[in-house]
């Protein structure tokens, strides 16, 4: 193929304030770089977008730079190779810009994996149940979270891509899992994938009790994807010896300044003492050399039906703004993947 001289890419044009807005972004066409000794060229095939990416668009936070292409974990097919360990037709797994194109010098393709996609995978797999998604659920679940069998584990964003992967991975080791999440057509969703019991808070004029109901004998492990109440009555429901998994805060994502009321919840650490709980966050890379081995067992369960998908999918890359806007509002069931 014809390396294109130009592609179409999703710049920063600013960094939100508040909820995204689809004005913060910008579609426009850059140049496509040589390929050269060493590099490939990928066609961009899927991206993921997640809400962890908003922290990257506050300018004291690493920012992702004004001007240039976000990026996020993606799925590429090399349509181009003057690499000895890549061949045309190779899919890689990687962080890639969001455009169409792009060139990998051989620095970059040594960061990228090259998927085994034998036995039919699909491609936007490695994006959730066997991707980041499936690795944070297992790594938080099981390495974090400690989970044993016969537990009581409650997951907050339980219909999103980690949390309803979460949830199955608890049920595959043999726990009680309820699963707190908004909106009819996401409950219906955890019910038919195995969850326990589901709590739609939009239905629900007491969420605390609510949550007493759910859980008689207390909450063994709790898989934190949103913060806020939800997080604040769960803590207080923690039987001793009891482990919260910070995975995610969605909750507050969008909150500006440590004044915000969304940042000031009930003190609640006495409990931390006398009931032995404890509080964790991670980052699922610190397990990156164990990767090889969980994607293993999440392909497995995924082979034998016991862990299954949900995507919301958005096509074309200029509607990426409006599939990571949607994270914050909701409108996703599963994992939010645009489709190049």
């Amino acid at each position: 193929m014809t390396t294109p001289k130009e592609t179409q890419a999703i710049l920063i044009k600013q960094y939100p304030e508040g909820l995204p807005k689809e004005s913060d972004f910008e579609l426009k066409s850059i140049p496509v770089a040589e390929v050269t000794e060493g590099s490939v060229l990928l066609k961009i095939l899927w991206l993921s977008v997640d809400p962890y990416l908003r922290g990257r668009l506050k300018p004291n936070n690493n920012p992702m730079p004004l001007g240039e292409p976000g990026a996020s974990a993606g799925v590429g097919q090399v349509v181009e190779s003057k690499n000895s360990k890549l061949n045309v037709g190779d899919y890689l797994y990687g962080n890639f810009p969001w455009q169409e194109f792009v060139v990998l010098s051989q620095e970059k393709v040594n960061e990228a994996m090259k998927l085994d996609l034998s036995g039919g995978l699909e491609p936007n797999l490695a994006l959730s149940v066997f991707g980041i998604t499936g690795l944070t659920a297992y790594f938080g679940l099981l390495r974090v979270g400690q989970l044993k069998e016969g537990e009581n584990v409650l997951v907050s964003g339980a219909a999103g891509a980690t949390g309803s992967s979460v949830g199955q991975i608890a049920k595959i080791k043999g726990a009680r899992v309820v699963g707190v999440c908004g909106g009819k057509e996401k409950a219906q969703f955890l019910k038919e994938i195995g969850f326990d019991e589901v709590i739609d808070y939009k239905e629900e004029k007491n969420l605390q009790e609510a949550l007493k109901k759910a859980f008689p004998n207390g909450i063994d492990v709790y898989f934190d994807n949103v913060g806020g109440e939800i997080s604040d009555i769960a803590v207080g429901l923690l039987n001793r010896f009891g482990r919260v998994v910070v995975c995610g805060q969605i909750s507050i994502y969008n909150e500006d300044g440590p004044a915000s009321t969304k940042l000031q919840g009930p003190r609640l650490w006495h409990l931390l003492i006398y009931k032995s709980i404890r509080i964790e966050g991670f980052v699922v890379l610190t397990y990156r050399p164990e990767f090889p081995e969980a994607i293993k067992e999440l392909i497995t369960w995924y082979s034998q039906g016991k862990l299954k998908k949900k995507e919301t999918i958005e096509n074309g890359l200029a509607n990426l703004p409006k599939a990571f806007i949607g994270l914050f509002k909701g409108e996703n069931i599963g994992k939010q993947l645009v489709k190049l």
